[in-house]
């Protein structure tokens, strides 16, 4: 505006903003060609690796495991000698007859399905003492099913945990094999495994059970030799020949005891976390 006189748009600036319009279509445009191929590209890939790492891949390892591996790819399963499934050479059961060797204490009762150590170091007291709690409670309540009264603390009762300490499996361990209490005993059979699932017992124990064993609930005309025999065969050597310590597989030993001597009158596993006999 000059002088009071409104002028009329310039030509060129009403174009203006047409030409930027049509400059975004052409760089849309000239972009949206461009990514197409990409992501034509990227989908094609996508499905091949979802066909090769999803399907193809799993069913290889599938048919790898079948053919070359059934037993390990199938839980390591045991059968009894009738066939059937008794349970797995990985996982730990718990045995309370005297007629079957027993596996080491369980912090979990030897549960699958909570698998789990008892977190105690060597340091800790509650290896001697047990991970059971005290308990404080008021005068007159009654007390905790299943505690015991805390010696010189009115009121106040321990519940017994689930790993009991190596001094109550020492013992358990040596009277149900007619032990002297002062009987050197190997470190497993009073303490748990990491797991709570430890299949194995070292060939040590097996060797202390052994004479205990032979008449323990079968044929009284079974000795010792004879259940050695059987503990001897059952021994697994040290994985690739140095690591580890020879050991025997619980169940297994016992389903060739069955096998060798004829199955007990009335055998009984437990689920009770205290198994810690022989």
């Amino acid at each position: 505006m000059t002088g009071g006189i409104e002028h009329p748009p310039q030509a060129h600036e009403q174009i203006r903003p047409r030409a930027r319009s049509r400059a975004i279509v052409t760089r849309v445009g000239h972009e949206t060609r461009v990514l197409l191929p990409l992501i034509a590209q990227g989908s094609r890939l996508m499905v091949v690796l979802v066909i090769l790492c999803g399907v193809l891949y799993p069913l290889l390892i599938f048919a790898t495991g079948q053919f070359a591996f059934p037993s390990q790819a199938n839980g390591s399963l045991v059968q009894n000698a009738s066939g059937q499934t008794t349970g797995s050479t990985l996982i730990g059961q718990s045995f309370s007859s005297p007629a079957y060797f027993h596996g080491r204490p369980s912090a979990v009762g030897y549960d699958a399905a909570s698998s789990g150590g008892s977190n105690l170091g060597p340091l800790n007291p509650h290896l001697l003492t047990g991970n059971g709690t005290q308990i404080t409670v008021a005068p007159g309540t009654p007390p905790p099913p299943g505690s015991t009264p805390v010696p010189g603390k009115p009121n106040t009762y321990r519940v017994q945990g689930t790993y009991l300490g190596v001094p109550p499996y020492a013992a358990q361990f040596r009277a149900e094999n007619g032990l002297a209490p002062d009987t050197p005993l190997p470190a497993d059979i009073v303490t748990a495994s990491g797991s709570g699932l430890d299949p194995d017992i070292s060939v040590q124990v097996k060797r202390i059970v052994a004479a205990r064993q032979a008449p323990g609930g079968r044929n009284t005309t079974i000795t010792p030799a004879a259940v050695r025999t059987v503990i001897a065969r059952a021994t697994e050597g040290r994985q690739l020949g140095f690591l580890g310590e020879p050991r025997v597989n619980v169940l297994e030993l016992n389903l060739a005891l069955d096998a060798a001597f004829g199955s007990p009158p009335a055998p009984v596993r437990s689920t009770d976390a205290r198994s810690t006999g022989g």
